[in-house]
C-alpha cells in the first residue's frame, strides 16, 4: 500500500482524540449518501416510467402505420402479402378507422372506432390478449353467429327512431374499453348505438350521419386510460359497411421484429411500395412530443437534483479543513521526513474521496431499498391521468453508473482547496507550539 494512502486510511478511521471530526465526518457522509439516494431514486422512477409507458404504447398500437397520401388504400390485401416476406417484419394487419360518437342508458361518448381483421390483429398488437377474462371474446367480432349469447341480443329502444317508426337492423358486434363500459353503464351483451357524423358523405344540407345499432361482445383493459376510454374495435368489413368504405382500409399496420430499427425497416417499406403516393408513420414520430417531454424531463430533474450532491460536498469540505487545522503539526512532521507538497496533497485529496466514496456507495444501497419499497406501495392517483396505482421503478445500471461518477467527481473537486492549503504549511509554522 502507498505511503499516502496508508496515512490517508489513517486519517479517515481516527477517532481516538476528537469526536467532533467523526461526527462532521459522518454528517458528510450522510449528506452524501442522502443526494445520490435521492438522485438515483427519481431517475429510476423517470426510467420505469418511460419504460412503462413505452410497453403499454407499443403493446396498443403498431409500430408503423403505412397509409396512402394521395386516393384510397385499395389495394392492401396485395400490400399486405409483400410486407409480411419484408425482412425485419414480424406482422402487419388493416385497419379502418373513424371518430364516432357511442351512447347507451342516455350516456355518450366520443370514441375511435377502429376496423380490423380479427385473425391478423393479433400479429401486430396484443388486442387478443387484452380482453377482459370473462369480459366476452373478441373472436364474436369475425362472426357473431359462433357467439349465440349475443347474436339473440336486440335493442330494447332505438336512441334515434321512436316506436312507431321502423324496426333497427340486428346490431353488429363491437369491442370497447372497460374504461368506456364504466362510462356508458354497459357490459357484454348489451346494446350502444353507434353515430358516425360524416358517415354518410356529404347531402343536400351537408354532411350526413349514420347510426347503428352494435352489441357489445368483449371488453379489453390496455391499462392505459386514453385507450380504454375512447377506442373501440368493429370487424373490419362491418366497419366498412357502416362507413361506406367498401374495399377500402385507412392504414396496414405494421409490427417489426426490432422496434429500434423501425426507420431502417420503413425505409425498406417504402423501396417496397415505391414511395409515393405512399407515407409511412412510425411510433417515434407518433409518440415524439410525449417521449421528449419524458426525456426532458429527467434532464431536468438529474440537473435539479445534481444540487443536493453539490451540497453534500460542502460537507467534505468542512470535514477536511477541520482536518487540516487539527492535522498541522502531524503535516510539519511529514513534511521535516520529505513528504513534498503532491504527496501532502494526496494524502487529503484520498481522505476526501473515501467520504465521498463512503457516501456513495451508502446512497447506491439506500436507492436499491427505496425503489424496491416504492414498487410494493399502492398510491391513490388518478387513472385519467396516470396509467399505473404504482410508481413503475427500473433499476437502471446506467442511471447508477453516472450518479456514482458524478458523485465521486464532485467530491474530488470538494478535496482540492483544503489539500492545497495543508500543502501550504510550513514545517516550521507547523512545529512552533510543540
Amino acid at each position: 500500500m502507498r505511503f499516502e494512502t496508508l496515512v490517508s486510511l489513517r486519517y479517515f478511521r481516527n477517532t481516538r482524540r476528537s469526536g467532533a471530526l467523526s461526527l462532521v465526518t459522518v454528517i458528510a457522509v450522510i449528506g452524501m449518501m442522502l443526494g445520490v439516494a435521492a438522485l438515483i431514486s427519481v431517475l429510476s422512477v423517470m426510467d420505469g416510467f418511460l419504460s412503462e409507458m413505452k410497453e403499454k404504447i407499443l403493446s396498443s398500437t403498431a409500430h408503423a402505420h403505412l397509409h396512402k397520401l394521395v386516393g384510397v388504400f385499395d389495394d392492401h390485401e396485395k400490400t399486405a402479402r409483400d410486407l409480411r416476406a419484408l425482412d425485419g417484419v414480424a406482422g402487419v394487419t388493416p385497419s379502418l378507422n373513424g371518430e364516432v360518437m357511442i351512447a347507451a342508458n342516455g350516456k355518450i361518448v366520443g370514441s375511435i372506432a377502429n376496423g380490423i381483421e380479427v385473425a391478423t390483429i393479433g400479429e401486430v398488437v396484443e388486442l387478443p390478449r387484452q380482453i377482459v377474462p370473462g369480459q366476452g371474446d373478441i373472436a364474436c367480432l369475425a362472426d357473431l353467429a359462433q357467439c349465440p349469447a349475443f347474436a339473440a341480443a336486440r335493442a330494447e329502444k332505438d336512441l334515434l327512431d321512436d316506436e312507431d317508426g321502423p324496426a333497427p337492423a340486428p346490431p353488429l358486434p363491437i369491442v370497447i374499453g372497460v374504461d368506456m363500459a364504466e362510462q356508458l353503464g354497459v357490459k357484454p351483451g348489451d346494446i350502444v348505438t353507434v353515430i358516425s357524423p360524416l358517415g354518410g358523405g356529404m347531402g343536400a344540407t351537408g354532411p350526413v350521419p349514420v347510426s347503428r345499432l352494435f352489441v357489445v361482445v368483449a371488453l379489453f383493459r390496455t391499462g392505459m386510460y386514453d385507450y380504454d376510454s375512447k377506442f373501440a374495435y368493429l370487424s373490419l368489413s362491418d366497419a366498412q359497411d357502416f362507413f361506406h368504405a367498401a374495399g377500402r382500409v385507412s392504414y396496414l399496420n405494421i409490427k417489426m421484429k426490432d422496434i429500434y430499427r423501425v426507420k431502417e425497416v420503413g425505409a425498406r417499406v417504402m423501396d417496397l411500395v415505391g414511395g409515393f403516393p405512399y407515407g409511412i408513420q412510425d411510433w417515434q414520430d407518433m409518440n415524439k412530443t410525449t417521449f421528449k417531454f419524458l426525456e426532458m424531463q429527467k434532464i431536468v430533474m438529474f440537473i435539479i437534483l445534481i444540487a443536493i450532491i453539490i451540497v453534500a460536498s460542502f460537507g467534505i469540505i468542512s470535514t477536511l479543513v477541520m482536518l487540516v487545522m487539527r492535522k498541522v503539526p502531524e503535516v510539519a512532521i511529514l513534511k521535516t521526513m520529505g513528504a513534498d507538497d503532491r504527496m501532502i496533497r494526496r494524502i487529503f485529496v484520498l481522505d476526501g474521496l473515501m467520504v465521498g466514496a463512503a457516501g456513495t456507495v451508502a446512497g447506491m444501497l439506500l436507492a436499491v431499498i427505496v425503489c424496491l419499497t416504492l414498487e410494493q406501495i399502492e398510491f391513490p392517483l388518478a387513472k385519467d391521468i396516470y396509467f399505473f396505482n404504482k410508481l413503475p421503478v427500473a433499476l437502471s445500471p446506467v442511471s447508477f453508473g453516472i450518479v456514482a461518477l458524478c458523485a465521486l467527481i464532485i467530491s474530488f473537486v470538494a478535496t482540492l482547496y483544503p489539500a492545497w492549503k495543508a500543502s501550504r504549511i510550513p514545517p516550521a509554522e507547523g512545529l512552533r507550539y510543540e
